[in-house]
């Protein structure tokens, strides 16, 4: 996977084309997971957290509108790879996946680590220390997929918030998550970290024919986001620490 500097490079050459309008015969179809506090349905329907205003900013500079719907992670990408005009949010861009989608990113920078009751003692210097115990992770995560490659026993779910309540329960030792998702769970005291394993560079994936101008078009105008220091201002709007 590409780094981010080294996307900034490429898109230094597509730059100069923003201030150009785009145009689109249709609004561009986004599935997004609900993965609170980055993004999350507000009491009004509409889309809201860090993520959501990104996109809103990165699809403001391209001219393109676009719809926005909550689905579970694995029906989304199902229905990306159906549907052409369609993109799903937040995606980790694993070697397997690469050739499935078109990549726009990276739109969320988190650290993982493994969370456990805070009235647990346990702390851990490594993944190995944590064979045998039960690992609660969100369905179709990078994090879940990560803990099963190297052989220990994750459990998952279509909700963060059942994954609170199942470690609060004592139903599995850790949660496999970020340091934002638990500091928006109405939780105290919180989990506790005994262990950062990850981090991650999260992108919007597209149908594998999505438009190829408009995927460039999108990619350069994230960067310059970056490169601007409007995505940095962001992360400290929402009290966070991008890594």
């Amino acid at each position: 996977m590409p780094g981010i500097k080294q996307r900034m490079r490429y898109a230094c050459g597509l730059l100069l084309g923003l201030s150009l309008p785009l145009l689109a015969d249709e609004p561009v179809q986004l599935f997004a997971w609900e993965r609170p506090p980055q993004m999350h349905m507000a009491e009004d329907g509409r889309a809201a957290g860090l993520v959501a205003e990104l996109t809103e900013q990165l699809f403001s500079r391209v001219g393109v509108s676009y719809r926005l719907s909550f689905q579970p992670l694995q029906r989304a990408l199902l229905r990306v790879q159906r549907e052409a005009n369609s993109c799903v949010l937040l995606v980790e861009r694993q070697q397997e996946r690469e050739p499935h989608y078109a990549w726009v990113g990276p739109l969320l920078i988190s650290r993982l680590g493994l969370y456990a009751r805070a009235d647990d003692p346990r702390q851990l210097n490594s993944l190995e220390q944590a064979r045998g115990l039960r690992i609660l992770s969100y369905q179709g995560s990078g994090a879940g997929e990560y803990l099963r490659q190297v052989g220990l026993d994750v459990i998952a779910s279509n909700k963060e918030s059942l994954n609170l309540s199942m470690l609060q329960r004592s139903r599995a030792q850790l949660w496999a998550t970020s340091a934002a998702v638990v500091s928006s769970m109405p939780s105290r005291p919180a989990p506790r970290l005994v262990l950062p394993f990850l981090t991650l560079m999260e992108d919007m994936a597209c149908h594998p024919q999505f438009d190829p101008v408009l995927q460039q078009r999108l990619q350069a105008a994230l960067l310059q986001l970056y490169s601007e220091g409007w995505v940095q201002a962001l992360y400290q709007r929402h009290g966070l620490a991008q890594e």
